[in-house]
């Protein structure tokens, strides 16, 4: 008991993210190549060296995600052999190269807010643990980066952890049951908690981004103009709502299938103890040292297994994330839409 609470207490530092400026290019230039599939990958780094500081220095695509391009970040966060083969030797040539490197976490570049998913978080998690059977208390890392974001100039780069809710809840008896989530208030809303994130220039990144041309001063008007880009983005995270909604009812209706089969079989197992009941009192009529029947109605009926209420948490979460995107660069345009107006 003692050492689960010191696991969940450790989690509760605030820790801050200081991303090497050549990880937010090359996270830039992935997301350009597909700015509208999901790339995940893992990342690199090292603690201890500053107190509550956490470097990223180093991080690679996936081969898979990185050629194809998904839809579905399911696909790269399954834990599956090959990513973690092929992260484990990416690390090993670090190390071999004399960095000070291990595995913080993974990245995903997402247009529309569309990142969290069961994989995701079990991922998260498991490495969370391991950095916890290391005697290491700092969280496992989640980088996301939005390209059609950041086609404004705007860099649209995010950093999570799992929140302390979703950390105490996993670690409980029965896991994500109702009265877990309620004491330990987790909802869709708090299942990653975000973290403060600075970029590290170097040398190097400043006569790269030199090279950009930076000059081409665009007037005001342009300035107000709503891009293609723009619409792009509003088209496509709308499609992704839509996919969430459709996965959210989806489980809504897998809640509503178990519930009516409960109910069947509560009816059931009332009647058959009513009845069980009436045959053991007849027979105490007929003879009181007669053998009862078993009231134990377990042994009987076998009931549904309930659904994972963690489904839901998760595509509730997927929803509300995608709602609040679209709303912030709705926002954004209806002032660039009154800017507009108001020049004419």
């Amino acid at each position: 008991m003692e050492a689960a609470h010191e696991s969940q207490s450790a989690v509760t530092e605030q820790y801050t993210v200081k991303l090497n400026a050549s990880v937010a290019l090359k996270l830039a230039s992935i997301g350009q190549q597909s700015p509208q599939g999901i790339t995940t990958g893992p990342i690199y780094g090292f603690d201890g060296v500053e107190p509550n500081i956490i470097s990223v220095t180093h991080t690679i695509a996936f081969p898979s995600s990185a050629q194809f391009g998904s839809s579905n970040n399911d696909d790269f966060f399954n834990l599956r052999t090959s990513n973690q083969k092929f992260q484990q030797e990416y690390l090993s040539k670090l190390k071999a190269s004399n960095y000070t490197a291990n595995l913080l976490g993974w990245f995903v570049i997402s247009s529309g807010g569309k990142f969290i998913s069961q994989s995701l978080a079990d991922s998260l998690y498991q490495l969370q643990e391991t950095f916890r059977s290391n005697k290491s208390e700092i969280p496992s890392l989640l980088v996301v980066y939005d390209p059609l974001k950041s086609v404004d100039g705007f860099l649209n780069l995010k950093c999570y952890k799992l929140s302390d809710a979703f950390l105490k809840t996993i670690q409980s008896d029965g896991k994500f049951i109702a009265k877990n989530l309620i004491e330990n208030k987790l909802s869709y809303k708090n299942i990653i908690e975000p973290l403060a994130l600075t970029i590290k220039s170097n040398h190097l990144t400043n006569l790269k981004i030199q090279e950009f041309n930076l000059d081409d001063a665009s007037n005001e008007l342009d300035n107000l103009s709503i891009g293609p880009s723009t619409y792009e983005y509003i088209k496509l995270t709308t499609d992704q709502l839509s996919d969430s909604v459709h996965q959210l009812n989806h489980n809504l209706g897998n809640l509503n299938y178990f519930q009516r089969n409960l109910s069947r079989e509560i009816a059931k197992i009332t009647k058959w103890e009513q009845k069980v009941k009436q045959d053991n009192e007849d027979k105490l009529k007929a003879n009181p040292k007669a053998k009862l029947a078993n009231t134990d109605w377990r042994k009987e009926f076998k009931l549904m297994p309930p659904s994972s209420k963690f489904d839901y948490l998760v595509a509730s979460g997927s929803v509300n994330n995608i709602c609040n995107n679209l709303q912030v660069t709705e926002n954004i345009e209806y002032v660039k839409a009154v800017g507009i107006n108001k020049s004419i």
